[in-house]
């Protein structure tokens, strides 16, 4: 195709009147098929309906284009709002982590310092087992940012995982904030064959959902909080009894800037578009007295 020339609107004008003729103009890019004898004004008039029609059509690729990219903008906004979230949903998981041995730290070294300032001395063996206990405190909290740099650290391979083991990577990160708060999670494992696809990416969506839920808890004072998952070959559920999904918003909450009246569900857009994207499904619906989230991984790998 000539650029140039492409978007004109080609009318074919002709003696010949057979179907098979009329049918062949169209096949070769005709708009319309006149036969002669023909009337002028009627050509004119079917050119200009044409030309329009063009116009038109033209007119409407351009708003499709323009839609397009403020979507794209859109989606590139609501991924770096969610990436930040969760930037943040990590910091508060780290404070709480540190609290304990920071407090611990501190009260080894007020230890130390009250029995200086009262000439006291520092008997050998105890100060040892201070430095070493100091050191393991420490070691525990180097060890926890770098569970946490590698958690949220990109990666583009896939590979063949093991759901439960995400979990349990998942939980070693939130168990001090999720202890705090006195939520209690539930595991059942019926696993035996491996998932297939990023396990990084997958472990930030199981980090989302339960950050959701204890949002969701916090916020409307759930007495004795509980997360019960369950997990199978290749399908992971998370279900809480936080009273469930709005029922105005329930069929919506995967769509991007859609949350809850209470602020909830960030980041459920992105969660989805990542298991999609690993050729995956995630769903929500109300169970019982809580919402239920399942993850279910479609293709199978030998």
């Amino acid at each position: 195709k000539n650029p140039n020339t492409s978007n004109i609107p080609i009318i074919f004008l002709s003696a010949k009147n057979k179907p098979e003729d009329i049918q062949k103009g169209f096949k070769l890019g005709a708009v319309d098929y006149v036969t002669k004898p023909f009337n002028p004004n009627e050509l004119l008039s079917r050119a200009n309906t044409h030309l329009k029609l063009r116009a038109y059509e033209k007119n409407l690729e351009k708003k499709v284009e323009e839609e397009i990219e403020k979507n794209k903008l859109k989606e590139q906004m609501i991924y770096q709002h969610s990436k930040q979230a969760a930037l943040g949903e990590l910091l508060m998981h780290i404070a709480h982590q540190w609290n304990q041995p920071l407090s611990s730290l501190a009260s080894i070294n007020l230890l130390n310092k009250i029995q200086l300032e009262n000439h006291r001395g520092v008997n050998k063996v105890e100060l040892l087992e201070s430095f070493d206990k100091s050191e393991e405190l420490i070691t525990f909290m180097s060890d926890t940012i770098d569970t946490f740099k590698h958690f949220y650290t990109p990666s583009n391979e896939d590979q063949n995982f093991l759901i439960h083991e995400c979990v349990i990577d998942v939980l070693s990160i939130i168990e001090a904030t999720f202890y705090y708060d006195n939520i209690k999670i539930f595991i059942d494992t019926y696993e035996k064959e491996p998932s297939f696809g990023n396990t990084n990416e997958f472990s930030q969506v199981i980090f989302s959902i339960l950050n959701n839920a204890r949002d969701i808890f916090n916020i409307r004072k759930v007495d004795k909080p509980e997360i019960h998952i369950t997990i199978e070959d290749k399908k992971i559920s998370i279900q809480d009894n936080a009273g469930g999904i709005d029922e105005d918003i329930i069929d919506n909450i995967f769509l991007p800037f859609i949350s809850g009246h209470d602020g909830t569900g960030s980041g459920l857009y992105l969660s989805k578009n990542i298991i999609e994207k690993n050729d995956g499904s995630l769903c929500a619906c109300n169970k019982d007295d809580g919402a239920i989230f399942t993850i279910e991984f479609l293709t199978w790998i030998d």
